[in-house]
């Protein structure tokens, strides 16, 4: 029996989920008509001061969302690695191609078929393309994570804009303030109370500006992009509806399917090669006797004279013999032991992989029924935002004929870019939706 046959046995069966792959685009997708630019509902008008744009000095550039994604990936340590991982399975592919050959020549008592012995190799194979494939769904993983870290620094600069805005509109107050309270018009505890407020409202702008400053150097980190000195972040953001045509259930499952193509395709070359190692008697050994020691007694002859002689030879043949009985006996109960294993974490990957298929499909369609449901609210919101506009030409009216203080519109004009915000997080969110039915593998962790 050959010494390594439990490591041929025990190779690679316990199965690893490693999820990757390369996802092929579904016919079953299909986008609205309707893509356009979120700074068709931010614009307030004529000559309104306020907004939600582009800001930074004229010597910066503005960054695209696409290439920062392009410049994580190529700075990605982490994606780097799948080429080495790939071709460290090519490596042992050609190892386990020689080790192979090596198993099928050799002369022992216990042979397996070819399926058998090919299995290391062929599960290997598999693993290649799964890394491959896991190298694919690592740039959708970092695009997804790039894009909502961009999108937060977004929203933190817009939030620090308006903010700002509010403190200049504050400090107008105020003064407006201190001249009532020189004509008697206003009282100190208001002008205390108005000073409190600047002072928690540039506190407040102070610990905001803190927390985008963070967000920008560690971007830099993911990057290698400065954020800080020679780039600005874009604004403009597109939003597309978005449908499944046909059934949502086939859909997502076609999706599901290329995600675990390769964790599918591994339990099944792991199932067939636990049925080959059954038909083929690897429980054999139960069923047969524990070898049995020779006895020195049965190779002492006696002549007639009473003198014993030891056939030391025998002896020392049967010994080796008994040995060599004992040693495939163990060797075949430790295979028998490395298939229950196998058997067992077969039985277990298939639950669990089942199950992370089930609970994945449920997340993905809700997912699905949220993504229409914002749809319906970026909807609405737009209508909020298009009677908002309205109302603020008729403000900007009476500010022209006097009728209204140009820091009471300008105080309109900024409560009304909430509406803004609000459709930008709601985009976001969408986009984010979207994105996960579309490649569920974002998703893992």
């Amino acid at each position: 029996m050959r010494p390594n046959i439990k490591n041929l046995i025990a190779v690679g069966i316990l199965v690893s989920i490693i999820n990757s792959s390369t996802a092929p685009v579904f016919a079953t997708e299909s986008a609205s008509t309707e893509s356009e630019n979120i700074s068709k509902h931010i614009n307030r008008g004529e000559n309104v001061s306020v907004g939600q744009g582009i800001h930074g000095h004229i010597d910066e550039r503005v960054l695209k969302l696409t290439d920062a994604i392009n410049a994580a990936i190529s700075n990605s340590d982490k994606f780097a690695l799948k080429s080495k991982q790939i071709t460290y399975y090519r490596n042992k592919e050609d190892l386990q191609e020689k080790s192979t050959d090596f198993n099928k020549s050799l002369e022992t008592d216990t042979h397996y078929s070819d399926d058998v012995y090919d299995y290391p190799y062929d599960k290997l194979e598999l693993q290649e393309k799964q890394t491959k494939q896991s190298r694919d769904f690592m740039e959708d993983k970092i695009s997804s994570d790039i894009t909502n870290k961009y999108n937060d620094m977004v929203l933190k600069q817009i939030d620090i804009d308006k903010l700002k805005r509010n403190l200049e509109l504050k400090k107008n107050d105020l003064t407006y303030l201190k001249g009532k309270l020189s004509l008697g018009m206003a009282t100190e505890n208001q002008v205390t109370d108005t000073e409190v407020e600047l002072k928690s409202l540039q506190d407040d702008i102070t610990a905001k500006e803190n927390a985008l400053s963070d967000a920008k150097d560690y971007f830099k980190v993911l990057t290698d992009l400065d954020l800080k000195n020679t780039y600005i972040l874009d604004y403009d953001m597109d939003y597309v509806k978005f449908k499944i045509d046909g059934s949502v259930e086939e859909y997502i499952d076609d999706k599901l399917n290329s995600y675990f193509e390769y964790d599918d395709k591994i339990l099944d070359l792991t199932k067939d090669y636990l049925k080959d190692l059954k038909d083929e008697g690897i429980k054999d050994i139960m069923n047969k006797d524990i070898p049995i020691a020779p006895k020195q007694s049965d190779y002492i002859t006696t002549d007639a004279n009473g003198n014993t002689t030891l056939d030391s030879g025998g002896l020392a043949l049967a010994s080796i013999a008994y040995e060599q009985k004992e040693l495939k006996y163990y060797t075949d109960l430790k295979n028998y032991e490395a298939y229950l294993d196998g058997k067992y974490s077969y039985d277990e990957s298939k639950v669990k992989l089942d199950d992370t298929k089930k609970s994945l499909k449920n997340i993905l369609k809700q997912n699905y029924s949220t993504l229409l449901d914002i749809e319906n609210k970026i909807d609405n919101l737009k209508e909020q935002i298009n009677s908002t506009n309205t109302k603020l030409k008729f403000a900007k009216a009476q500010v022209d004929m006097g009728l209204m203080l140009q820091n009471d519109y300008d105080k309109q004009v900024i409560a009304s870019e909430e509406l803004d915000t609000a459709l930008r997080k709601l985009i976001y969110i969408h986009n984010n939706l979207r994105d996960s039915i579309q490649k569920p593998w974002i998703l893992s962790n």
